[in-house]
């Protein structure tokens, strides 16, 4: 990220920031409270545009029109409010959009079984124990919903991970 800034109307919340990522680096972005942190992270997570500057992925310059341009270049975000769905199972949640298929005469289907298959393999090969798939989020513990939002950005193997307040619900 080169330059980046963002304004509200007058407030600059953003100005001239510069972030550079390298392959397996763990970076923490520490700050007072209002610094743009958040702000940042959404804008490389393409939730947010910039006012200005750029974002440059193997020095290639990428324009986000929206988080599924960020999720092209492999780009994932745990956001702080874990925008999970209440009312659906963990598998559901881990795979919301992206959901397997399968065809019946033709037309394609939910693969239900290999959904949750699918599920607990990721669950399992990142150390999280849940008592099951289909239980719906609502009824998970806030460090439970916590897990699934993390496996989810990171069942997909990301270039880049962005976590915005990750322990913040981890007992």
């Amino acid at each position: 990220m080169t330059g980046i800034t963002k304004s509200y109307g007058s407030i600059q919340s953003l100005r001239g920031v510069d972030l550079a990522l390298q392959p397996g680096e763990v970076l923490g972005l520490v700050g007072d409270n209002g610094a743009g942190k958040s702000t940042l992270t959404k804008i490389l997570s393409g939730a947010v545009l910039p006012t200005s500057g750029c974002i440059r992925i193997d020095g290639r310059e990428e324009v986000f029109q929206g988080p599924a341009d960020a999720q092209r270049c492999r780009i994932q975000m745990v956001y702080q409010d874990l925008s999970l769905c209440d009312t659906v199972d963990v598998a559901g949640n881990l795979f919301m959009g992206r959901e397997p298929r399968r065809r019946l005469l033709g037309l394609p289907l939910l693969d239900e079984r290999k959904m949750h298959a699918d599920a607990r393999r990721i669950l399992e090969g990142l150390g999280i124990s849940l008592p099951d798939t289909r239980a719906q989020v609502r009824h998970l513990s806030g460090g439970q919903r916590q897990a699934v939002a993390i496996a989810r950005a990171a069942a997909f193997k990301p270039r880049v991970l962005i976590m915005d307040e990750p322990t913040a619900a981890l007992a």
